[in-house]
This record gives C-alpha cells, sequence and structure tokens, in this order.
C-alpha cells in the first residue's frame, strides 16, 4: 500500500491521541502535557529534517491511517474558550477543558461548579468591566448560547471555576466588539417594562427572553 509524507492538513485532522501514537512510532520524545499544537510542529520539524537528510523515515503512514476525517474530534485536549456573534442579540460560545484540568477541578476542595462569567465594558480599553452576568454550566459542557442583554459596547467571555466564595479564571476570549443592536434587546433587563412593538411580541422574542432570565442566568451583578 503506498505511504504519504506528513503534511500539517494531515496532522490537523488526527486526535491528539494519534498524534502521540505517531510521534512514538517515529521515536519522538513527547512530554505528557504537551500542547497538539506543539506535537504538528515536532512532527513537521521532524519530516523537515529527515528531508534534509535525504533519509527517508522507517514509519509512514498508509492511505487508509491518513485518511482526513470527515468529523471533528469531540476534544483537543487543550483548555480555551472562544466566541462566535450570531447576531447582535446572542453569541455561541463553546470550550474544551484538558483531561488534566478536569481532574484537577474535581479533586479540587470547595470545588462547585464552572460557570461562564460574561464581563461587559464600556471602552475597549477599560480595566473593570461596568457590568457583568454568571452562567452556571456543567464540567460535560461544551457549548452555550449567550445573550447580550447589555447596553455596553465590549465584552470578554471567562470559563471559570467557582471554588468556595471565589472565582477563578480557567481560559477566557479576546475582547470582542457587539455590533449595533436593536434597543428593545439590549436594554432588556428584569424587572425593566419595556413597550414592546406588536410584531415584535408576535415574534415570540418576549417569551425567548423571559424563558432565558428563568432558565439560564444563575446571577445579574452590576458595578
Amino acid at each position: 500500500m503506498d505511504t504519504q509524507i506528513l503534511s500539517r492538513q494531515q496532522l490537523e485532522s488526527l486526535s491528539t491521541q494519534d498524534l502521540l501514537a505517531l510521534s512514538d512510532d517515529y521515536g519522538i520524545d513527547i512530554p505528557e502535557d504537551l500542547n497538539r499544537r506543539f506535537i504538528i510542529e515536532e512532527l513537521l520539524e521532524f519530516a523537515d529534517e529527515q528531508e534534509e537528510n535525504e533519509v527517508i523515515p522507517e514509519v509512514n503512514l498508509t492511505d487508509e491511517e491518513m485518511k482526513i476525517a470527515t468529523t471533528l474530534p469531540t476534544t483537543y485536549n487543550e483548555t480555551s474558550i472562544h466566541a462566535i456573534i450570531h447576531d447582535p442579540a446572542w453569541v455561541f460560545v463553546y470550550w474544551d477543558i484538558s483531561t488534566i484540568d478536569l481532574e484537577n477541578l474535581r479533586n479540587t476542595q470547595n470545588f462547585k461548579n464552572l460557570l461562564l462569567h460574561v464581563a461587559f465594558y464600556d471602552n475597549e480599553t477599560d480595566e473593570k468591566p461596568a457590568y457583568t452576568i454568571d452562567t452556571k454550566i456543567s464540567l460535560e459542557d461544551r457549548m452555550q448560547y449567550v445573550l447580550l442583554s447589555s447596553p455596553k459596547k465590549y465584552f470578554i467571555v471567562n470559563l471559570a471555576a467557582n471554588i468556595g466564595a471565589t472565582h477563578q479564571i480557567i481560559a477566557h476570549t479576546e475582547m470582542i466588539t457587539i455590533p449595533n443592536a436593536c434597543p428593545l434587546l439590549t436594554d432588556l433587563q428584569p424587572g425593566r417594562k419595556l413597550e414592546i412593538p406588536p410584531l415584535v411580541r408576535l415574534s415570540g422574542m418576549e417569551e425567548l427572553l423571559r424563558e432565558y432570565y428563568l432558565n439560564h442566568r444563575e446571577s445579574l451583578n452590576n458595578f
């Protein structure tokens, strides 16, 4: 069966465990906690060295082994969080937690739960948020839609651990600019009454917003 030379695209399609197994086949010593991006770089560097020395590696992946996966791995074993704005009212947040970090959290005394700590800012250079919301999530959760019901212009989503009486940030997004939105959505707050146009009421938006506050908001703090 034909063999193929290693390429970045092929390596990116492999899971972290497959990358570690491939590194072992090539005799590359990989530290246990090394980020998958560094594992890929180590493999590419090894392939370049082999090409420069005009030495054909003893171990090559076959066509079957190098087949690009049709589905993404459920985890890349890397703690990180990302946010994509769906529209001016909603943001899609997704994250991953490494096996080691998960184990450490489970073994941490007074660990209660994970949460999405969304901090809103008036200005891009502000260090202290003007407004925050917390949404409790489980250790198994990996994605969540978040309502951007704030008149602020910028926000950061933090993946935090609720430990005792404190919040420990374990990952965070970059600061993101909120597009201009309908005031009905940005000004809506619990207990605040707004005049809702008939067409918006017919759309079900009022009920959707109320359901979100009832089922997803864990705390609401103003600073």
